[in-house]
C-alpha cells in the first residue's frame, strides 16, 4: 500500500502572501523542495494537496486563476522531480457560501481522496502550518505535523512540530523506519 502525505499549500508548500493567486507572485517555502523530494524519494511518499481557497468565494480570484496557478506549481515541482498525486481545494467560505463538507478541517476532501486512491488516512501523514491542518488529521487518528513557519498563531496540538519541510521529512522518516 502506497504511503500517502496530505499536504497544505500556502504556508507549507509555496509562500503565503494571503490570497495567493498569481503566478509571478509563486514562491516555494525555504527548503519545501529540499524535504518533498526527501519524502518521495527516500520515503516512498505520495503526495496529495489539500488546501482552502477561500479568495474565490470572497471573488478576489477566479477558480480557474486558481488552477492556473496550481498547474503551475504542480509542475516546477515536477521539474524537481516530485509528483503531486492530486490537489483538492475548497473555494467555499461559510459566511459567504454557506457551510460545506471541504472546507478544512470537515473531512470532505480527505473523503474524496480516500475514494480516488483506496488509501486509509489513518496511516496518512498531515503537514501545515495552521490550526485546521493539524485538525483535518486528529479525527481519522492520523500523525500530524506541524511547520512553525510563524505566520499564524496555532493551538492545535500536532504529533511533532517542524520548522520547515526538510525537518518534517526526517519526523516521516522515523516514524515510517
Amino acid at each position: 500500500m502506497s504511503k500517502f502525505i496530505f499536504l497544505d499549500q500556502d504556508g507549507t508548500i509555496v509562500k503565503d502572501t494571503v490570497y495567493l493567486h498569481k503566478v509571478e507572485d509563486l514562491e516555494f517555502m525555504p527548503r519545501a523542495i529540499d524535504g518533498l523530494r526527501e519524502m518521495q524519494w527516500t520515503l516512498g511518499a505520495r503526495f496529495i494537496v489539500v488546501t482552502n481557497q477561500a479568495g474565490i468565494a470572497k471573488k478576489l480570484y477566479t477558480e480557474k486563476d486558481f488552477h492556473v496557478f496550481n498547474d503551475e506549481m504542480v509542475s516546477r515541482l515536477k521539474n524537481a522531480g516530485i509528483l503531486i498525486a492530486k490537489t483538492y481545494y475548497c473555494p467555499h467560505r461559510p459566511d459567504i457560501t454557506g457551510e460545506c463538507e471541504c472546507r478544512k478541517p470537515k473531512p470532505g476532501m480527505v473523503r474524496q481522496a480516500v475514494k480516488d486512491f483506496g488509501l486509509e488516512p489513518l496511516e496518512a501523514i498531515f503537514i501545515g502550518d495552521k490550526d485546521c491542518d493539524i485538525e483535518l488529521g486528529q479525527p481519522f487518528g492520523a500523525k500530524t505535523i506541524l511547520v512553525t513557519s510563524g505566520q499564524y498563531e496555532v493551538k492545535a496540538i500536532p504529533t511533532a512540530s517542524a520548522k520547515d519541510l526538510l525537518e518534517a521529512s526526517q519526523i516521516v522518516a522515523n516514524w515510517w523506519s
